[in-house]
């Protein structure tokens, strides 16, 4: 005759040593199964809450950048174009309005006739994985119709992005193209 136990640690453990000669042994295997569950379901936990940690730095990081972007950025590089279209040359900052994260640009062009071509662009983009600003530059050559951004080897902490780090990049940049200094 067999007879069932509620299933119950105790009335399993009780029960399959009482009815098992092997029941240490099982006792123990269900420990170890008990204790493997549990380790499993506590290291998912803890990968959720690792998950759940960069899920909200990243957003942090890209709510620190668009505030950077439009309170720091956008209004130099709009000082830059307005300096520049007022010596007659052509100036625009570039920011794509429905992506707050996408990259900003200052574009100038200030070729005065066919033979020179003095135009380019200062980017900045805002790089997710490391939650950095980097700046790139970019000019078009005379023989070709298409320009290459070329990014800094080192990108920007939150931190460093000031306006008078912003502004000196911004000038030089400009300095640079009257000076003809950037080559592709």
């Amino acid at each position: 005759m067999i007879s069932y136990k509620p299933a119950t640690l105790g009335g399993l453990i009780a029960y399959s040593c009482a009815q098992n000669p092997d029941g240490q042994e099982a006792e123990m295997a269900y420990e170890r199964l008990n204790a493997a569950l549990r380790q499993l379901k506590t290291d998912r936990e803890r990968q959720e809450a690792t998950e759940k940690q960069r899920i909200e730095a990243g957003t942090e990081a890209r709510i620190r950048f668009v505030r950077i972007k439009s309170a720091v950025i956008e209004p130099i590089f709009n000082e830059v174009v307005a300096l520049v279209a007022a010596e007659g040359f052509f100036g625009e900052t570039v920011d794509e309005p429905n992506d707050g994260c996408a990259s900003i640009s200052l574009d100038v062009n200030l070729s005065e006739d066919e033979g020179s071509v003095r135009q380019g662009s200062l980017q900045v983009r805002f790089n997710p994985d490391q939650c950095t600003c980097e700046f790139g530059r970019s000019t078009m050559a005379k023989t070709s119709s298409t320009s290459q951004l070329i990014f800094d080897d080192r990108p920007h902490k939150f931190e460093e992005m000031t306006e008078e780090m912003v502004r000196n990049k911004a000038e030089q940049f400009v300095l640079d193209l009257i000076a003809e200094k950037l080559r592709q």
